[in-house]
């Protein structure tokens, strides 16, 4: 039991310390355009696609974040606003603006989430890297467990990893 508090209690100091060095979310204000693929881990690479990222001032706590996919006739928009829940633990949360509210937490410049959608388990990067880019990973799994351990009390569950989108945006 001690070692576990001793354990707690370091993790909590790397986290305060990382949290301390980070990007503020001012910092990734702008516009970001690059390419995009999703790869399967049986067939590779599925297909390539451009995708770009706008991410505005926070006005109140809420900024743009308009995620665009493809160009021209293929042109996808998706007006979503990013929200600052309480900057000193790094919440904060994409709104679709359509009932839809994803939570994110922006840890060592990188917001992480992970969510669910019908019957796929969604695990979603953006990564600000020292160089300005912006790289973004959204890695998809199965809903249900393909494998469970149990050791004493705890399960420990695993899931089929299906795709993952990968994608390079260079600041403009």
């Amino acid at each position: 039991m001690n070692k576990m508090i001793k354990s707690s209690l370091a993790l909590s100091i790397l986290a305060m310390l990382s949290t301390t060095a980070q990007a503020s979310a001012e910092q990734w204000q702008g516009y970001y355009k690059g390419q995009c693929e999703v790869i399967s881990p049986a067939r590779g690479t599925l297909y390539q696609f451009p995708m770009s990222l706008e991410i505005g001032a926070s006005v109140d706590n809420k900024a743009d974040w308009i995620v665009t996919y493809g160009e021209g006739a293929r042109k996808n928009v998706r007006n979503y606003s990013l929200l600052t829940l309480n900057e000193n633990l790094g919440h904060y949360a994409i709104d679709e603006n359509n009932g839809v509210v994803i939570d994110q937490y922006l840890l060592n410049d990188e917001f992480l989430s992970l969510f669910e959608v019908g019957s796929t388990k969604l695990q979603v990067s953006y990564k600000l890297d020292s160089n300005g880019t912006i790289d973004v990973n959204m890695n998809t799994f199965s809903f249900d467990p393909i494998r469970e351990s149990k050791v004493g009390h705890v399960v420990v569950s695993n899931y089929q990893g299906n795709t993952q989108q990968r994608c390079k945006l260079f600041k403009w």
